[in-house]
C-alpha cells in the first residue's frame, strides 16, 4: 500500500519513520483518561501528520499518501477492519452479498447510500468504476488488479469488448460480478480502494481534470477533504451524508504535511500532534515516556517490504549477476543500525505477517537471500562476471549509477550516503544521488524510471502473498524496474488460478526465488516495523494493514 499498499502496493511509500502507525491492522484500544464521566469531548478534532495526494481519482492512485486519503473519504463493497487481533474485511457499501454454488456470481445488493452532493450511491457507479478501471485508455496502474473477474484479461489484450467482461449492474442496488474461475482471494480484495464506486457524470464533466482538487470529485465515506494547500495541509470533515454519518463521532482531523522526523516528534511532544512515529534516540526517549502512562506506545509489523529497485534498462543493471552483487554488497542489519534503529532486515519478499489460506507464509518458505548470501561472500566475483558477460571494462570504477530517493530528510540522507559509502567499498562502483523534490515528482520519476536505483517498498492491497509478486509481471504499470520475464508471468498465473493453497505455497517458493535470486530484480533491505505514539486522549485509531496509514472512521476525543 503500499507506493501502495502499495502497494502496487506498493505498496506505493514513505520512510517509515515518519509515518503514524498503530500496527498491523491494529485497532486502538480504550485508555488513558477516562474523565468527563465516559463522555467525549465536544470538541471532536483531531491533529495528525498529513499527506499530499497524486489524485482524488481511484483509478488514477498508486501511493500510499493517496490511499491514506482515499481510504477516508470513498467506500467500496467492504472495508477493512479488525477481528481477533488481525486484518479482515466486512460489508460496508454492500449490505449483503450472495456467491453462487460454483464459486464465480458474486451478487452484491447495496445499502442505502448517498454521494456527498446527497445523490444516491447505485450499483451502476460500480459497474461505471470497475470497467473504467480496467479500460486500457484510462491507463490506471492498478488495470491489471482484477484480472480475475470474466473476460478483463481479454478485453485489455484487446480480444473481447466491454460488454463480455463480468461486470453488471442488475438494476440501482444490485451489482453482479462474475469470476473466470473460482479466486481463493477475491473477496479479500474487495476493501481496496480502487475499486470504489465513480459517478460518470462528475468523471465526465471534469474530464482529465477529475479528482485533480478536492472539488472536482464526490465523496462517499465517512469524511471529505474540506481543505487542502500542497505541502502543508489536508483537512477532513465529516461527511454528513454518509449512510452511517450517526456513529461517526470525529468533526474534523487536521493533517499538517510534514517531512522531517524529528520535527514530527518535537510537535508530538508538545500535542501539536496527537499521534506520531519515531526511531533512534526519539523512539528509546518515548518509550520511556509511555512506560510512565504519558501516552500509549503501540508495537507490532505491517506487511510492507522496502527495497531497492534497479532499472534493467540501465547499460549495466541489464545483466542478473550485476544486479544480485549490489543486493548482496551491503550489510541490511547494519544499515537498519545506524538507521532507523528498527525494522526488521528483509532477505526476502514477503513480510512475516502474510499468510497463504491459513497458513503463515514466512514459517513455510525461508528467506532466499540468506543462503545467497552465505553461498556468496564476496559479491566482487559475480559483479566481475556480469562485466565480462557484458564485455564492458572491468574496472568497476567506471560505473556510475544515480540512486534515486525521496525529498531529502535527516533519514533519507543518511540511507543514501550508507548505501553509496557501501557499494564504493564493497564493489567499487560510484553512486550519484539524487532527491525529489516532493512526494508526487518522487513517485512521478519512480514511475517513468527516471533512476538507474531507487528507493521504495510494496505493502500488500490485501492479505494473500500474490500482492507482493504480481507488480512485477511484464505489463504491470507498477512494474518500475521494467522487468519481463515469461517465466514469472507465467508462474503468476498459475498462482492466481490456483486454488489448492498447498500448491500455491511451493509455487511462491519458486517465484521469490526467481524474483530475487536468479534474477535479481529487486534488493529488498527491510521488512516494516510499527512504533507508534499517541495521546491518551484520542480513542478508536485504527492502522490498516492494506488500506493506507490511517483511518478515521472510528476515531473521537476523550479527555482532553
Amino acid at each position: 500500500m503500499k507506493r501502495k499498499k502499495v502497494l502496487s502496493v506498493l505498496l506505493s511509500f514513505m520512510l517509515v519513520i515518519s509515518v503514524l502507525l498503530t500496527g498491523c491492522g491494529a485497532k486502538e484500544t480504550d485508555g488513558g483518561d477516562k474523565s468527563n464521566n465516559g463522555e467525549i469531548d465536544a470538541d471532536q478534532t483531531v491533529n495528525l501528520v498529513g499527506y499530499d495526494f497524486s489524485s482524488l481519482d481511484p483509478c488514477a492512485v498508486n501511493d500510499m499518501e493517496s490511499f491514506t486519503v482515499m481510504s477516508n473519504v470513498y467506500e467500496g463493497l467492504f472495508r477493512e477492519v479488525e477481528k481477533d487481533g488481525k486484518p479482515d474485511v466486512e460489508k460496508a457499501g454492500a449490505e449483503d452479498v450472495k456467491i453462487s454454488d460454483d464459486g464465480l456470481v458474486y451478487t452484491f445488493k447495496l445499502r442505502d447510500a448517498k454521494w456527498s452532493d446527497d445523490k444516491p450511491v447505485t450499483a451502476h457507479d460500480y459497474e461505471y468504476a470497475w470497467k473504467r478501471l480496467v479500460n486500457p485508455d484510462t491507463a490506471a496502474d492498478y488495470g491489471e488488479f482484477i484480472n480475475c473477474v470474466k473476460g478483463v484479461e481479454a478485453y485489455r489484450e484487446g480480444k473481447a469488448k466491454i460488454e463480455d467482461v463480468g461486470i453488471k449492474a442488475v438494476d440501482d442496488k444490485t451489482f453482479e460480478v462474475t469470476l473466470e474461475q473460482p479466486t481463493v482471494y477475491f473477496e479479500k480484495m474487495l476493501a481496496f480502494g480502487g475499486l470504489s464506486p465513480q459517478r460518470q457524470d462528475i468523471v465526465e464533466k471534469y474530464g482529465k481534470e477529475y479528482g485533480s482538487s478536492i472539488d472536482k470529485t464526490v465523496y462517499n465515506g465517512p469524511f471529505v477533504v474540506s481543505e487542502y494547500a500542497k505541502g502543508s495541509k489536508i483537512v477532513y470533515a465529516k461527511n454528513e451524508k454518509y449512510w452511517d454519518a450517526k456513529n461517526i463521532k470525529l468533526q474534523k482531523a487536521v493533517g499538517t504535511v510534514l517531512e522531517e522526523p524529528t520535527t514530527i516528534v518535537k510537535m508530538f511532544e508538545t500535542k501539536e500532534l496527537d499521534m506520531a512515529g519515531a526511531s533512534g534516540d526519539d523512539l528509546v526517549r518515548l518509550s520511556k515516556q509511555a512506560e510512565s502512562g504519558e501516552f500509549k506506545h503501540v508495537q507490532g509489523a505491517l506487511p510492507s517490504v522496502f527495497y531497492y529497485t534497479f532499472n534493467h534498462t540501465n547499460e549495466y543493471l541489464k545483466n542478473p549477476k550485476i544486479r544480485l552483487a549490489i543486493s548482496l554488497a551491503y550489510d541490511r542489519q547494519q544499515q537498519i543500525d545506524i538507521i532507523w534503529k528498527r525494522n526488521i532486515p528483509a532477505f526476502g519478499m514477503v513480510p512475516p505477517v502474510l499468510t497463504v489460506g491459513d497458513d503463515d507464509y514466512r514459517q513455510n518458505i525461508e528467506e532466499p537471500l540468506k543462503k545467497v548470501m552465505a553461498d556468496n561472500p564476496d559479491p566482487k566475483k559475480l559483479l566481475a562476471e556480469g562485466l565480462q558477460e557484458l564485455g564492458k571494462d572491468p574496472d568497476p570504477s567506471k560505473i556510475k549509477l544515480t540512486l534515486l530517493q525521496g525529498k531529502a530528510n535527516s533519514t533519507r540522507t543518511a540511507q543514501a550516503q550508507y548505501i553509496q559509502n557501501q557499494l564504493k567499498k564493497n564493489l567499487g562502483i560510484n553512486i550519484e544521488i539524487k532527491y525529489a523534490v516532493d512526494g508526487p515528482s518522487y513517485f512521478s520519476d519512480r514511475q517513468q524510471g527516471n533512476f538507474d536505483i531507487c528507493t521504495g517498498g510494496w505493502g500488500a492491497d490485501f492479505n494473500d502473498a500474490l500482492s507482493f509478486f504480481s507488480i512485477f509481471t511484464s505489463n504491470n504499470p507498477n512494474n518500475e524496474a521494467k522487468y519481463k520475464s515469461a517465466e514469472y508471468d507465467n508462474l503468476i498465473k498459475k498462482l492466481s488460478t490456483e486454488t489448492d493453497q498447498k500448491k500455491r505455497l511451493e509455487l511462491f517458493r519458486e517465484t521469490e526465488e526467481l524474483l530475487l535470486v536468479k534474477d535479481a530484480v529487486i534488493s529488498p533491505y527491510f521488512y516494516q516495523d510499527v512504533n507508534s505514539f499517541e495521546q491518551n486522549y484520542m480513542k478508536g485509531m485504527y492502522i490498516p494493514a492494506f488500506s493506507g496509514y490511517y483511518i478515521l472512521r472510528d476515531v473521537y476525543v476523550q479527555g482532553k
